[in-house]
């Protein structure tokens, strides 16, 4: 059994990292092993879960492919982008890496990854024929792309219909506006320990979907590649306004309970004290395995779900890094997890339902019913989707984390939906000229 330079947990000690982040220079000189072998680096996060299924299918592509030799290492999401950072600047980033969404211009735009449009055209090496376009689209910036998708996701509503029948509620689900389902969060609070709607604790994704159903949206670039936020006051004040409105009628908690929560279990949701909660659709899995003894959530259409405001959104990329010497091994290898049966019943959904359409099919008959009202869901809004969102740009990050702070403030009252609107796009307006000075 080969020996694994990279093989590196969250709790590893940096010693081991930079050790291991070191032999990605002695592969430069050829990249080739003893005998003969072609070296890809590969750097991702995640759950233990997904450390042994990749190792799992990582061999599996080995067996198939003996002439390309993985090496690995992987780590909990916050120690990942930190060694990310240090490798990028030392220029050893590894050859294939994990990407989400909201690093892409980051690394993409200061020429750190590869733009892959060669793999995916017509006859390149990473088949994308039963991948929707719109999804691989949102791994393009300035006409480059910089990663391709293995598994999506999309905006749903998690619903307790339990909770809106003993209150009387009702929603018609598939036509309702976001004045039917801010009514409904309102007609809900009863008790004070219930709350009709609870937040996601990423709120720039409910502002965002809110400012698309408007036909707007956080961000947008202009002619000169720059960005800019892209929504109007009136439109920014008023959603404000509206979470203002519900928590000071305790239809929904303060910032400071989603904050503190610490694990999905402990969320109002899944004790069976919150009627609604609007996420990402993988997380239907993950509410319904936490949800309480007796709790029973379906996946709903989010409201105005009819204006163009879903869309498809990977759960993350797979990217090369422009300093790879072996891109073509490296292509190869993503392929391989996105398009392999073989890898793909190993990798199973942990990652969200697979992008493409036809591994979907192969594995949905082993799929848990909640998998299967997922991978549903998506199918069936394919006729209602919109473009997916720009590429967040460079600095969104800082800007995401100061809109969270202004979103904690509406909650406790402390600051205005106009002041909220002044700050954070004077915050923008400043993290875009920072990170796009001429």
């Amino acid at each position: 059994m080969k020996n694994k330079k990279l093989l590196v947990g969250t709790l590893a000690v940096a010693t081991l990292l930079m050790a291991a982040c070191g032999s990605s220079k002695q592969e430069d000189e050829g990249s080739k092993a003893e005998d003969g072998q072609t070296k890809v680096s590969f750097a991702w996060w995640g759950s233990e879960t997904r450390h042994k299924t990749y190792i799992e299918a990582i061999e599996a592509f080995e067996k198939a492919n003996p002439d390309i030799d993985i090496e690995y290492e992987y780590s909990a999401w916050d120690d990942y982008w930190k060694k990310l950072a240090t490798k990028a600047a030392a220029g050893e980033l590894p050859d294939v890496l994990q990407m989400d969404l909201t690093y892409v211009a980051q690394y993409g735009g200061k020429n750190q990854l590869a733009d892959m449009s060669e793999f995916l055209k017509d006859g390149g090496t990473i088949d994308t024929t039963n991948i929707d376009k719109s999804l691989i689209e949102t791994g393009k910036l300035d006409d480059k792309l910089y990663g391709a998708a293995p598994a999506m996701n999309s905006m749903g509503m998690l619903v307790n219909k339990d909770f809106l029948a003993k209150d009387s509620v009702e929603l018609d689900f598939s036509s309702y506006t976001y004045q039917d389902f801010e009514k409904a969060a309102l007609d809900l609070k009863k008790d004070s320990d219930e709350y009709g709607f609870v937040d996601n604790s990423d709120n720039s994704v409910l502002l965002q979907y809110y400012l698309r159903s408007k036909g707007e949206d956080l961000y947008k670039y202009n002619e000169d590649g720059k960005p800019e936020v892209g929504f109007s006051e009136e439109n920014f004040v008023s959603f404000m306004q509206s979470i203002q409105d519900m928590v000071k009628a305790k239809a929904m908690p303060t910032a400071e309970v989603v904050t503190n929560i610490k694990s999905f279990d402990e969320y109002p949701l899944s004790l069976g004290k919150a009627g609604l909660y609007q996420t990402w659709t993988n997380q239907f899995v993950t509410f319904t395995d936490s949800a309480a003894e007796g709790v029973n959530l379906s996946l709903e259409l989010p409201y105005d779900s009819g204006t163009g405001a879903l869309s498809y959104r990977p759960t993350f990329f797979y990217s090369i890094a422009e300093t790879s010497k072996v891109k073509d091994a490296a292509a190869k290898f993503v392929n391989y997890m996105i398009n392999d049966e073989e890898g793909a019943k190993i990798l199973g959904t942990e990652r969200g339902i697979p992008s493409n359409s036809e591994i979907k099919a192969a594995l949905y008959p082993d799929m848990t019913d909640i998998e299967k009202a997922t991978a549903d869901y998506l199918e069936n809004i394919a006729d209602v989707v919109g473009d997916p969102s720009p590429i967040p740009p460079m600095g969104y990050s800082e800007l995401n984390s100061h809109f969270k702070d202004v979103y904690a403030e509406i909650t406790y009252e402390t600051m205005t939906p106009k002041e909220a609107y002044d700050s954070y796009v004077a915050k923008a307006k400043e993290i875009f000229e920072e990170n796009y000075a001429e």
